[in-house]
Formats: C-alpha cells, structure tokens, sequence
C-alpha cells in the first residue's frame, strides 16, 4: 500500500521507499526491514499513540528478533532524520512520554490507489467545507491517551495540558500553549463545534482541543474537539471526538 504524507511524500510500505512527489530526478530512500516495520505501524495508527511494547512485539519479536527501547529510540531518530531531509518544516513523528510514538495527527495521511494521481500545481480551488465526523476507536484513543497523561502526570513537560476555557462547567484544554492574540478565535471554533455537533458538557467531563494555527491566519487547516468523561481514578474514558475541516 501506498500513501501520500503531508502532501509531499509518497511512502510505500511494501518495500519501504519514501519519495518526493513529483521529483523522478531525486532518488527515494529505502529503509530497512526494522525501520520500515517501525514506519508502517506509524502510518497505519496515524493520530493514536503506538505503545513501546507494541513496537517490539510486532517489530521484533515476531521476526524473531531481539529489541530493547534503545534500538526503538535510534530506529525513531533514523527515521526523523530521514523524513526531516525531505521536509524540514514538518514534525511526523512525535514522543508520547512514559509511552510510545505516535504519527503526528498534524500530517495529512491519505492512502494512494495504484496509479497515484498527479496534482497540478497552481490550480487548486479553495473551498470552505466544514464537517462533523464521530472518529473510530483509534482516534478516541490517541485523545484519552492525551487526556491521561494530562490527569496522571502534570509535572510532565512533554506532556503539560494548557487550560483555555470552560464550556459550561467543563475545561478545555490544548495540548500546546496557544498565543494570547489566538484565544478568543480558538474559543469560539471550540464552542461553534461543540455545539454545532451537539455534544454537551456531562458531570465530571473534560474537553481536548487540537488546532491547526493555519486556522487563524485564515487558510485551510483542522480542528479536533474531544469530549471525554473521568473515571474515578481521573482516567479518561468515553471519548466522543468531532472533527472540523476547513479546506
């Protein structure tokens, strides 16, 4: 299988190549059998973190193999590498602390049909589409894994929850710091999705914003929005997660 990540790249998981999109004159990379298990796994839990344990497991020690998490942590570092030369300015691959590695939700990941079709540069049409769309287990879980982190380990850098508002009673919060000049634009898209997707605030429940700042200088970009309630060990359970596309 085929896929086109980030618009730029076309990765093909059958023999590991990663090649620029309409670059014929630029030799593709190939990874090795370990990097391209790491890299396939990435690709196909995109959005949701992939445990330590599943790497070594499915990577490993269904080959055969021996892996610890400092041969995971080099495999992760080729891999950056190797995706930073062919676009710098995208981050793919991101650390879930105390857990695992997870394919940044920010990369678009779109599967390819055999025969890919050639996109004409300066012919796009810009349209305004939004759309509200329940995501599968996957999705859900990469929000609740957030959520958790966030309840179980506050003093972790890496993984510091950002409180932006409340919706009714519930917080919401980002998982990065947003500019004080973003706040009330990304409040509002917060409330609009919320309440356009009908989605209420419940007793004991907290709300997980994602957003694209491309959204707030006005050109295409996407916004998540996860409601997800608390257990009584303050784990996050539940989720309900809505989508917002605007492209």
């Amino acid at each position: 299988m085929k896929y086109l990540l980030a618009d730029v790249l076309v990765y093909n998981d059958e023999d590991g190549s990663i090649s620029v999109v309409d670059a014929p004159d630029v030799e593709p990379q190939v990874l090795t059998a370990t990097a391209n298990g790491i890299m396939k796994m990435l690709v196909n839990h995109h959005g949701n973190v992939v445990e330590r344990e599943a790497f070594l497991r499915e990577v490993w020690d269904a080959r055969g193999l021996q892996g610890s998490n400092n041969s995971l942590n080099q495999y992760i570092s080729i891999l950056r590498k190797i995706l930073a030369s062919q676009v710098p300015e995208a981050a793919f691959i991101i650390t879930v602390p105390k857990m695992g590695f997870m394919m940044s939700a920010d990369i678009a990941v779109h599967p390819l049909p055999d025969e890919p079709e050639r996109v004409e540069s300066g012919k796009t049409t810009r349209r305004f589409q939004p759309e509200l769309l329940f995501c599968g287990g996957l999705t859900i879980l990469a929000i609740a894994l957030c959520v958790w982190m966030f309840v179980i380990k506050h003093n972790q850098q890496h993984a510091e929850m950002h409180l932006l508002t409340h919706i009714g009673e519930c917080p919401v919060y980002t998982f990065s710091p947003l500019a004080d000049v973003f706040h009330n634009k990304a409040i509002a898209l917060a409330k609009t999705i919320q309440r356009d997707g009908n989605v209420p605030c419940l007793k004991k429940s907290i709300f997980y914003l994602h957003i694209q700042n491309t959204l707030f200088y006005g050109h295409e970009g996407r916004l998540v929005l996860s409601q997800c309630s608390l257990t009584k060990a303050n784990k996050a359970s539940a989720c309900r997660t809505l989508y917002y596309y605007d492209w």
